[in-house]
């Protein structure tokens, strides 16, 4: 999630949009948004990897499509690397499904489920695992959400509003690195002390979770959209 390889955690590429349509480039379907911005982003849109690249006006069908045809080495991984996420998702459903706890218990339903790359799974996913997240980092944080609320997001893997305490997660972490939800949640949580981004927020995460810019550089490689 960079210039013309990714883009930021909140998204870049912010501007009017002039344009949004899809194109073929370089042999497969492409969401182009144009807007009022100076460089290139090509992201990859979890769960299915499907691409968008947000570019300026000024850049032209033909320029878009060597541009995506310049990366297809970066398409290639980046979506290897979702696959293998939401593979080891379904594999843990399948664990829990064929082992003691049961399919009901769990709320995965039958072994079809295992596929299931729809809105509702994601919030089960990720309700599956943010109470043992919780239970780890609000003791060590020492702040806990007044509630957390689930939803697909356009332009942020996570929010919060220290005010009343509430923070939002994006859905599509549900099909990265269980890691990366686990960093979102702690950058949100770290929110309910320091509101930007400066030296003391960096230096509070870093006393919570020492490798937080590696996990910060993972999740670049995915954008919001």
């Amino acid at each position: 999630m960079t210039k013309a390889n990714g883009a930021g955690r909140r998204g870049r590429g912010h501007g009017t949009v002039i344009e949004r349509r899809l194109l073929e480039l370089d042999g497969e379907e492409v969401v182009v948004v144009r807007k009022r911005i100076k460089n290139v982003y090509l992201r990859v849109k979890p769960p299915e990897g499907r691409l968008e690249v947000t570019a300026p006006a000024r850049l032209s069908d033909r320029q878009l499509e060597e541009f995506v045809h310049a990366r297809r080495t970066w398409i290639a991984r980046t979506r290897q690397r979702i696959d293998n996420s939401i593979s080891e998702i379904a594999n843990d459903s399948d664990d829990f499904r064929n082992g003691q706890n049961g399919a009901d218990a769990n709320g995965y339903g039958d072994g079809s489920q295992g596929q299931d790359r729809s809105e509702a799974r994601a919030r089960r996913v990720i309700k599956d695992r943010l109470p043992r997240l919780l239970e780890t980092w609000a003791p060590i944080i020492g702040k806990r959400p007044t509630a957390i609320t689930l939803r697909h997001m356009k332009t942020r893997w996570g929010s919060c509003t220290p005010s009343t305490g509430r923070i939002r997660l994006n859905t599509e972490l549900a099909w990265l690195d269980p890691e990366l939800l686990e960093y979102v949640l702690v950058h949100e949580l770290t929110h309910l002390h320091a509101h930007g981004h400066g030296p003391y927020f960096q230096q509070l995460m870093t006393g919570y979770m020492p490798d937080w810019r590696r996990r910060r550089s993972r999740l670049n490689r995915y954008v919001v959209i």
